[in-house]
């Protein structure tokens, strides 16, 4: 199996090996092929972007890559890599919320350059950002041409590739530093346990901005020489079915989502009944970036068998940006493992195994990838934990970035981290909770998120679930739930009506069932409920709801409710 250090590398090869094989498809609306580049083209295109690029940069400099969907920034990306430029992956700015994230990360980070398209830069332009950023255009023919840099690598492996900035769920958005080599360290554990070689097909419609969607569909496909068929994140939104049917049409291997995605595919079936799909080669169905649930994933399991979806080809899988991608994943073709746990103790804090009526069912997240060690360590005592009990989720191996982007303290404290008494190499604080048994990982919720009301913890995004399926008139993954410290604690829940049901509804009469599900399913009961308009529940780009800030709009009666 070739070894290489390099996602450059991996072109190189490729291009050689597969000139005219196709390394990405990208797809319309209707699923018709819109644009092509074979792994010979994408060489070619990106290093005389490189050229441009050493002309107006240095190695080190950073770029902010803002572009819609689409294989121009694929080529811009490539480019970055040969020319040893820093990538920085960004959503296009739309909304004053984005904006002003946009100018945090440019004082952040410094970039020498903004790439984009033509179509995109004069209204990038019109915003009030730094001047000294200079604008370079990946479509413009006129903008003059450059020879191919040398053949020799231009960067070397621990040199800093690019900048994930991290979504922002709970925090204001951080710089993740990844570099060569976390990348391609990366690459290989995801290979092993995909199963994927230059014969696999990936379709993917996860933003490319966000790290599933680049590290997971773009890059994967590139370090094995497969080819990734893309299309844009909204089209699976307006239309979710089309990311099954672009599976079907091109016998996809692998392709997989957040598990809202699953759920959206569930309902979108619901309205068309008679869809004709073919899901039989679809051998790894990957379920990550949020909590799984095993009601979804069951669901999704009954709802498409008739089109060939095998219950083994599901696989749950766990990881963040700040490991480059994955960290956890089940074994290809064993499906879910689940664990049923008394309700009770796990909002204790504690884990007690039993089959009661009472029980809550958890999905395994999958075991460490090879490579990669995981602990669940007490924050406090920085003590490793026995299974089968709670704690932080802590994270070494070769794919760990190397901290966040000038942010020395913060890097400290979440990327220098060892274990009492213990001299191994650092570990990663995740900040995420969990437990393991039998060596599968079991993620419980985050630290931040936690809510505590009279001394017991409540995983939010259980209440959450619970309130969602309470009324068909409520959105699914839009709701949020937090803690008010008063006088006394308080529990929140802020939910999304869903819009076609906006003038259908009485709202007492769905705030009772909402009270209801939770005093029923969670023993709590709500201070205040809010239904919010269509739209309007805060989330960041790749879908997470972001509690924090929703939690200071409801302080500051800045949330837009809805009025019935």
């Amino acid at each position: 199996m070739q070894k290489f250090r390099l996602m450059t590398d991996c072109l190189d090869s490729h291009s050689e090996r597969y000139p005219d094989k196709p390394a990405y498809i990208f797809l319309s609306e209707k699923l018709l092929m819109e644009k092509e580049l074979t792994f010979a083209q994408l060489r070619a295109e990106a290093r005389q972007f490189a050229g441009r690029l050493a002309e107006r940069t240095r190695r080190g400099d950073r770029a902010l890559l803002i572009f819609p969907a689409g294989l121009d920034f694929i080529v811009a990306f490539f480019g970055c890599l040969y020319a040893g430029v820093v990538a920085v992956p960004l959503c296009p700015p739309n909304k004053k919320r984005s904006q002003r994230t946009l100018q945090g990360i440019i004082d952040d980070c410094s970039p020498r350059l903004v790439i984009t398209l033509k179509a995109l830069s004069s209204s990038l332009k019109d915003q009030d950002y730094r001047e000294s950023l200079s604008w370079l255009e990946v479509d413009d023919k006129e903008g003059g041409q450059s020879s191919s840099l040398p053949d020799y690598p231009v960067v070397d492996a621990e040199h800093l590739a690019f900048i994930q900035y991290t979504s922002g769920s709970t925090s204001t958005p951080k710089g993740v530093m990844v570099s060569h080599a976390n990348i391609v360290a990366n690459q290989a554990m995801i290979r092993d346990a995909f199963g994927h070689d230059e014969a696999s097909t990936v379709v993917g419609w996860v933003p490319h901005y966000h790290d599933q969607g680049l590290i997971g569909n773009i890059f994967q496909p590139m370090f094995v020489g497969a080819t990734s068929i893309l299309m844009s994140p909204v089209t699976f939104m307006r239309w979710p079915l089309r990311w099954l049917q672009a599976i079907s049409i091109y016998q996809a291997h692998t392709s997989g989502g957040p598990n809202f995605a699953f759920g959206a595919c569930i309902k979108a079936l619901e309205r068309e009944p008679d869809i004709e799909l073919n899901l039989s080669t679809w051998q790894v169905a990957f379920n990550g970036a949020e909590p799984i649930r095993i009601d979804t994933m069951s669901e999704f399991q009954a709802a498409f068998k008739r089109y060939g979806f095998s219950r083994e080809a599901v696989y749950p899988c766990y990881g963040l940006a700040e490991c480059t991608l994955q960290a956890s994943g089940g074994v290809k073709g064993s499906g879910l493992i689940t664990l049923t746990v008394d309700r009770q103790a796990l909002r204790d804090g504690k884990i007690l195994l039993t089959d009661a009526a009472s029980c809550q069912a958890l999905v395994s997240s999958g075991k460490a990838l090879p490579g990669t060690n995981i602990k669940i360590v007490d924050p406090v005592t920085r003590i490793a934990r026995p299974p089968l009990e709670i704690g932080e989720i802590w994270i070494a191996g070769p794919h760990v970035a190397g901290g966040y982007w000038n942010q020395e303290t913060i890097t400290a404290d979440t990327f220098a981290n060892r274990l009492s008494g213990d001299i191994q190499p650092p570990y990663l604080r995740t900040g995420d909770l969990g437990f393991i048994h039998q060596g599968e990982l079991y993620v419980t919720g985050r630290i931040k998120d936690m809510v505590i009301i009279r001394g017991r913890n409540y995983y939010p995004h259980d209440i959450e679930h619970n309130v969602s399926g309470a009324h068909h008139s409520l959105e699914n993954s839009a709701c949020a739930v937090f803690s008010l410290l008063d006088a006394e604690d308080k529990l929140i829940i802020v939910q999304e009506v869903r819009r076609e049901w906006r003038k259908k509804i009485v709202e007492e009469e769905i705030v009772s069932i909402i009270r209801q599900a939770v005093v029923v399913n969670n023993e709590i009961t709500p201070h205040d409920i809010v239904l919010l308009k269509p739209g309007k529940l805060l989330k960041t780009s790749s879908g997470k709801i972001m509690r924090n800030a929703i939690r200071t709009q409801y302080v500051e009666k800045k949330l837009e409710r809805w009025l019935g």
